[in-house]
């Protein structure tokens, strides 16, 4: 065992770049990070010591935040660990496979020159895209830039070609014989590592081979490596599943028909710990995704569980107890890994209970092309971007990309999350884009720039309990609060020190609302907080607790779902705390300020149940029905044939984590069919959005528990070349924002039914068809009056201090 490794010697004695005293004083305070991942003592000792080399080496960039850039060093060093473990083990494996079965020497030669013919043979670009990863160790990205096409086309060529390579191998002899016989070969070039090029060969001959040795060696233990929490001496009771073709796993939950729709359930197992298990599929597709890579935390330590080909994984550490979702990594996805102890997706193991059919989402790495231009509408070569930030803040402690140069076309290729700001500099001179709707359509993005002021303005304070005492470890974020729909002003992230302080940064002089979160705390929000304010105190209370079920129309526990908390003020909602549960009890609780709480839970394959609850609350039970059904298919308006991936979901407020968020809806299929579960009674308007076409909102739908609705052919509309999107819907043509009592008009539309009743920005909109605004909020006003083109509906309006009611028409429009 090694000495436990002190950071202020090694700061001490060492000499460092700007920005690395920075990096080594926080090194500290992610020590429970290090713990958490591995064994108390050591081998947390051994992660923060990388870290520190790491910062000495490589200091950070001094613009860069240096806690999450450290929490991504040592969970990168964690992963690197336990992948050379389990190669080291899989080179043993394939050594006593030579030991065990009686392989010819010439067989093995052979097979190595029918893997040579079957690469010299197979079609392009297969082949060229194998060998520049395998041969010339280039990167998937190297290759998409030399060949002029996305790094998802390269990553599906390398996968094309593999398989066809074993295609070829299988005709040659059976698959276990040419396993066995390449096993060897590429487990001793994986120990050579004079050469890159050779190991890189290995792992083409390692990917081909897939387990099969492995599974042969191990066919009578089990059958895969067993994850080990972090401060226990033995393997937890559930494997990590492999990812190899063909491996046996955990019971298969098997593609829904309908993705993203599959229900949980709870079931009998014996377990010391208890077990929940699911999938992680593909948002933009509803596949599963393979290879990806789930820890867990909890007061055990760490446990990661790897899912298997169609994305099952299993979580069944081997004793019950509380857990959150820390981090999803999978290649080519957006990785889900929030602030160090701030996910919002909790599991709670029960002994001899299993939670299946858990559903988590990963979003794809999309290539987005952004383009720098001057006021004249130039490009500009050498602008810096650099990514701001993103509502959610769910890349923090494992970053892709945030920083790019444009070419001499002003042009550059980038990975983000919805919803996330960009900023463009060169000099004086920068701007800022947002990844809207738009550019999740198009994959376009143009950022103008000018001279303009930087957005260099801080706020900084400290977070305290209700005794004044500093709170560490506090998620605090600044949202600009101008609630404009695509505001290039991004959200702040920063987490208190032992201290309390924080400092958010990158803040322009607007206002701000600011909001801290920590468990066993209520949360607490302050608006009005303008760029460059320091010495902003947040006191956080212990609260009062709100706990209940969530249950079926019958009382049985619905075991996997997403909560929202929601404070009314008038018409408007503020969403003061989000999670996600898994439990096989159906129970949660919450820590909020004393007072009524709208509370609104959601479940995959489920209609939502809302109720009203006054904390504290011990009791709150929330009810989901079945909902109503929705089939239909979603074709082109231009020549009638189906559009598949296409996303179809409920036109309501979302909200919670990424990975398991409130309003989900589902994908069409690949005949652009669907079947939207869960729809809640009364009227349904759905929205539907597809690469490379027009949005649109179908209406003039009424839902009741137990039906089916449908079927309904949407026909979505082509995008031209250089088109800018638009959102085809049936309604008034208002927009609306929640103002008190009523529900403010902020814009007409030209040729709508409000201009031509009269309506004007500035206006308030009191009730529709009857009912208040107060009672219906901003999602159900809107869903009234949505509806049939021709149609109209009742509008209390206030005008200046005159309160009319107008009947308005129901017409097509374009936003």
């Amino acid at each position: 065992m090694t000495a436990p490794y002190d950071l202020g010697q090694h700061l001490a004695t060492s000499r460092h770049a700007p920005g690395v005293s920075d990096a080594i004083a926080e090194l500290e305070g992610l020590r429970a990070l290090a713990r958490a991942l591995a064994h108390p003592g050591a081998d947390a000792d051994d992660l923060l010591q990388d870290a520190a080399v790491a910062a000495l080496e490589h200091p950070p960039d001094v613009e860069r935040p240096v806690k999450p850039w450290l929490a991504t060093v040592i969970l990168n060093r964690w992963r690197m660990n336990r992948r050379a473990e389990a190669r080291r083990r899989a080179r043993e494996v394939a050594i006593d496979v030579t030991e065990t079965i009686e392989i010819d020497p010439l067989d093995r030669a052979r097979m190595l020159q029918r893997l040579g013919d079957a690469l010299v043979s197979l079609a392009e670009p297969f082949r060229q895209t194998v060998i520049a990863r395998y041969l010339d160790d280039k990167s998937c990205a190297q290759i998409a830039r030399e060949a002029g096409v996305p790094a998802g086309t390269v990553r599906w060529r390398l996968k094309t070609g593999l398989d066809r390579l074993r295609a070829a191998l299988d005709d040659a002899a059976p698959r276990r014989h040419w396993q066995l016989a390449l096993a060897p070969a590429g487990a001793l070039m994986t120990t050579l590592k004079t050469k890159t090029k050779v190991s890189i060969l290995a792992l083409l001959l390692l990917l081909l081979v897939g387990g099969a040795a492995w599974l042969l060696v191990h066919r009578d233990r089990a059958q895969h490596e067993a994850p080990v929490a972090a401060g226990s001496s033995s393997p937890a009771r559930a494997p990590v599943v492999a990812a190899t073709p063909g491996a046996a796993a955990v019971p298969v939950a098997h593609a829904e028909p309908t993705p993203g729709q599959g229900r949980a359930r709870v079931e009998p197992l014996e377990l010391a710990g208890g077990a929940a298990a699911g999938r992680v599929i593909n948002w933009s597709t509803g596949d599963g995704v393979p290879n990806a890579e789930l820890t867990f935390t909890g007061e055990l330590g760490a446990v990661t569980v790897r899912t298997h080909d169609d994305g099952a994984f299993e979580l069944a550490p081997p004793a019950p107890g509380g857990y959150t979702l820390t981090a999803i990594a999978a290649t080519g996805f957006l990785p889900y890994a929030p602030e160090l102890a701030h996910s919002s997706v909790h599991v709670m193991l029960a002994k001899d209970r299993a939670v299946r059919g858990v559903t988590v989402f990963l979003f794809p790495a999309l290539d987005y092309h952004g383009r720098v231009v001057d006021e004249t509408g130039k490009p500009v070569a050498g602008a810096r971007v650099k990514l701001l930030g993103t509502p959610l803040g769910e890349q923090a402690i494992d970053r892709p990309a945030t920083d790019w140069v444009a070419d001499k076309d002003g042009a550059f290729v980038f990975h983000a999350a919805d919803g996330a700001v960009l900023e463009a500099a060169v000099g004086d001179r920068r701007g800022w884009g947002v990844l809207d709707g738009n550019v999740a359509i198009t994959k376009q993005l143009t950022i103008p720039i000018a001279k303009t002021p930087p957005r260099d303005a801080t706020i900084t304070g400290h977070v305290v309990d209700s005794e004044g005492k500093p709170l560490a470890d506090v998620l605090v974020r600044a949202d600009p609060d101008d609630h404009k729909l695509q505001s290039t002003r991004a959200t702040a992230f920063a987490t208190s020190g032992n201290d309390g302080a924080y400092e958010l940064t990158g803040l322009d002089r607007e206002a701000y609302e600011l909001s801290a979160d920590v468990e066993d705390h209520a949360p607490v929000t302050k608006k009005g907080v303008t760029g460059g304010t320091h010495d902003v105190t947040l006191a956080l209370s212990a609260g009062a607790l709100l706990a209940g079920t969530v249950t079926t129309a019958d009382g049985d526990p619905v075991p996997s779902f997403t909560l929202l908390a929601f404070k009314r003020d008038g018409a408007a909602k503020r969403i003061v705390t989000s999670r996600s549960v898994i439990a096989a009890s159906g129970a949660f609780a919450l820590r909020v300020e004393p007072g009524t709480y709208d509370l609104l839970a959601s479940s995959s394959g489920w209609a939502p149940a809302q109720v009203s609850a006054t904390a504290p609350a011990k009791d709150v039970k929330l009810k989901l029905s079945a909902g109503a059904s929705l089939a239909g298919q979603v074709v082109s308006a231009a020549d009638h044939k189906p559009v598949p991936y296409a996303r179809v979901m409920r036109e309501a407020y979302g909200g919670g984590a990424s990975a398991q968020p409130s309003n989900a809806g589902t994908v069409t299929r690949e005949d652009g069919t669907f079947e939207l579960k869960g729809l809640p009674p009364g009227p349904i308007s759905i929205m539907i959005a597809a690469d490379s076409f027009h949005q649109k909102i179908e209406a003039g739908m009424t839902a009741t528990d137990g039906t089916a609705l449908g079927p309904l052919t949407i026909a979505l509309t082509p995008l031209a070349p250089g088109e800018t999107p638009t959102l085809e819907l049936v309604g008034i043509g208002v927009g609306l924002t929640a103002d008190g009592d009523a529900l403010k008009v902020t814009m007409v539309m030209p040729g709508s039914g409000a201009q031509a009743a009269g309506i004007v920005a500035g206006d308030d909109v009191l009730s529709v068809d009857g009912i208040s605004v107060t009672e219906l909020g901003v999602d159900g006003a809107v869903a009234h009056i949505r509806g049939t083109a021709g149609t109209s509906v009742v509008i209390e309006l206030r005008h200046g201090d005159q309160v009319t009611s107008l009947n308005v028409e129901r017409r097509k429009l374009k936003a």
